[in-house]
């Protein structure tokens, strides 16, 4: 039994096939369960009258097949950088179990950036990661990305994108000495070696090496032009040195709701043209994979079943 809240409509859980891409039994229970995600997120969201809306391939779903993308695996929501902060400080009080909140600050070691809504008692664990046992959770998740300022200037914007991505990298460096240790399955004499190393780096280098401290100053960096009234904002926290992740501000400063599966979704009024600067002739378009890869999937059973099992 799947462990959500909301009604899903008969034979949504059906295998089936969109746009020549078959959509399995497995991959429909993983979208019922992010959807009702998005319901909890949006329910947060609307009690403190805070703004989410669709990022990149799930406004584009909602836009082209009024829902999830066939190929896609995932949610992607955004949301101003004063709004994501507000969501940040009430989210411990709000998300209740198996619903968790997580960020590098309730979670460490995720290093992910950004914000991730995860339902406990599911599994979705990265392929990047699977061979390791790392400690946060690891459930199914859904992504809150925070949109700050882009300069007008291109010189300050290197100098700003210099800096964020040397701060990544040195929050990367100290998390793995300190907070993001990993502990190899089986018993080799290199993993025994590498475990303890670890465990005396975490008590004798977590002074010298503070996380928190490289982590806060990231995102000190991704804000540094939010005073200003851009022409475009982007997810820096996740991708500073990428363009094709900027986005002009006046196509999301207003909203309007659209179907997406059997519930709905807000996205940026001016949609199309958001739309056409990232995909182009949108409406085009090829039978594709998820950006993530093959991502380990179990709707009905716990990370930490996936991982009692491996060892």
């Amino acid at each position: 039994m799947l462990p959500i809240k909301i009604e899903l409509p008969p034979g949504f859980l059906q295998e089936e096939i969109r746009c020549g891409f078959i959509v399995s039994e497995k991959m429909k229970k993983v979208w019922a369960v992010e959807l009702d995600l998005l319901k909890e997120l949006e329910r947060v969201c609307e009690k403190h009258n805070i703004k989410c809306f669709a990022s990149g391939g799930t406004m584009l779903g909602a836009v082209r097949h009024k829902g999830f993308i066939p190929w896609d695996d995932d949610l992607d929501m955004m949301m101003w950088r004063e709004d994501y902060e507000k969501l940040c400080l009430i989210a411990g009080e709000e998300f209740q179990h198996p619903y968790f909140f997580q960020t590098e600050y309730t979670d460490h070691g995720s290093l992910r950036g950004h914000a991730q809504l995860r339902n406990s008692l599911t599994t979705g664990i990265l392929q990047s990661e699977v061979n390791k046992q790392y400690t946060f959770n690891q459930g199914i998740f859904l992504d809150i990305f925070p949109l700050d300022a882009v300069s007008d200037n291109c010189e300050d914007y290197f100098q700003q994108r210099d800096e964020i991505m040397k701060l990544k990298a040195k929050y990367h460096r100290a998390a793995k000495w300190t907070c993001r240790y990993w502990n190899p399955f089986g018993f080799s004499l290199k993993g025994i070696c590498k475990r303890l190393v670890h465990m005396l780096a975490q008590g004798f280098l977590s002074s010298y090496y503070d996380c928190d401290k490289y982590y806060k100053a990231f995102e000190e960096a991704c804000q540094k032009y939010n005073k200003q009234t851009t022409k475009m904002v982007s997810t820096l926290s996740l991708q500073a040195d990428n363009k094709q992740f900027f986005k002009f501000r006046s196509d999301y400063e207003e909203l309007i709701r659209v179907p997406f599966e059997f519930t709905t979704i807000l996205i940026g009024k001016e949609f199309d043209h958001a739309l056409r600067q990232r995909y182009g002739e949108y409406q085009v378009f090829e039978k594709g994979s998820s950006l993530h890869g093959n991502v380990i999937f179990d709707a009905e059973k716990p990370y930490r079943e996936y991982w009692d099992r491996k060892k």
